[in-house]
């Protein structure tokens, strides 16, 4: 060979690494990087207590994500750690303020029991929760389970190839895609009547797999004679890394979705009453803005005396205008709230809405 054909063969080669280091790259950010850089949204102006569970239904189906098979989930189960959703909630930063239900018992059974309505328990639970400081409640409803659709290799293979073709290599470049069909719902309830104010349904989306994550070691051999994207897939070592995989993009779009724009508004505009902070200018504005007349008002801060609290709400209800067919109310916050404060207002019908805050916070 000449000269100048060592020259490009190692520039193919040159050309091949990058190709692959840049493919693997993609791949290697890792869920708590990503939660790492959603923390850094504002957070949703709301105190929350999470409950219920990721339990898993399988639709009457055991061909699904995280059913069937020795290591799949069982009807009841929780498919997605209850821990492991929290986890994420609170690394994510979503709420001014996250507690998480301890009662494993209660957790499995609330959504019935809220569903169902008129339950002991379940209004002893919510007044609790409304003394406790919370503003809403986050349910975690279920994991509905579906079937992994097969979407066939992916514009990724001639990445593959090259890399096999001129390093030997190829089995870690995702070149093939799969789809989980299984879905996350929750929902956000009011801590009245454990009434459902908005709620959220996730699914993973499309997930590109390597030739070591989608196949065994027979197929890990065979991939030296034949490009890795032709090699055939092995089951088992599909199903566990689907399921891997969905776990992380649910957790990962849970955060992301509850910390969007679209998200923080929709959930205002489903409230009786949207309460803001809004620091500027040296002032510290909170804000009311709702369809009924507000009747009673609260601010609630640790430590804070009852004769400023008293006088903040005075102050906030006699600010009464009315602004595009909405009634507005707005007071100063006292100078002796610092960190944490809740604004809780009730209207004439009988509603009520909260939210929660930190004092010096942009939102």
């Amino acid at each position: 060979m000449t000269t100048s054909g060592f020259r490009r063969l190692r520039a193919l080669r040159a050309a091949a690494r990058a190709l692959a280091v840049s493919a693997l790259a993609a791949g290697c950010a890792t869920t708590t990087d990503e939660l790492r850089g959603l923390a850094g949204r504002p957070p949703l102006d709301r105190a929350v207590l999470v409950s219920g569970g990721a339990f898993y239904a399988s639709g009457g189906s055991t061909l699904g994500t995280f059913g069937g098979g020795v290591d799949g989930a069982q009807e009841g189960a929780e498919a997605l750690a209850f821990g492991e959703i929290v986890a994420a909630l609170d690394r994510g930063g979503v709420f001014q303020r996250l507690v998480a239900d301890t009662d494993d018992d209660r957790r499995s059974g609330l959504r019935a029991a809220l569903d169902a309505g008129d339950d002991a328990a379940v209004r002893e639970f919510l007044r609790r929760a409304r003394e406790d400081g919370f503003d809403l409640l986050l349910l975690v409803e279920e994991l509905q389970d579906g079937p992994i659709e097969r979407q066939g290799t992916n514009g990724r293979w001639p990445v593959t190839f090259a890399t096999w073709i001129l390093l030997g290599v190829g089995a870690f470049i995702p070149d093939r895609t799969f789809e989980s069909t299984a879905a996350l719902r929750l929902s956000f309830r009011e801590l009245q009547a454990g009434r459902e104010v908005d709620s959220v349904l996730l699914v993973p989306g499309p997930i590109d797999l390597s030739l070591t994550e989608r196949t065994d070691l027979l197929g890990l051999l065979a991939s030296v004679v034949v490009p890795p994207f032709w090699v055939r897939d092995d089951d088992a070592a599909v199903s566990r890394s689907v399921r891997d995989s969905t776990e992380r993009r649910l957790l990962l779009s849970l955060v992301r979705e509850l910390k969007s724009e679209v998200r923080r508004r929709r959930l205002s505009e489903r409230e009786v009453a949207t309460v803001t902070f809004a620091p500027a200018a040296g002032e510290r504005r909170v804000v009311v803005e709702s369809s009924e007349t507000v009747s009673v008002a609260r601010l609630v801060h640790e430590g804070l005396a009852a004769p400023v609290a008293d006088a903040f709400v005075e102050r906030l209800l006699a600010s009464r205008t009315l602004q595009g067919g909405r009634l507005r109310y707005e007071a100063s916050l006292p100078d002796e709230v610092v960190g944490r404060f809740q604004v809780r207002v009730g209207t004439l019908g009988g509603e009520v809405a909260s939210s929660t805050f930190r004092a010096g916070s942009p939102r």
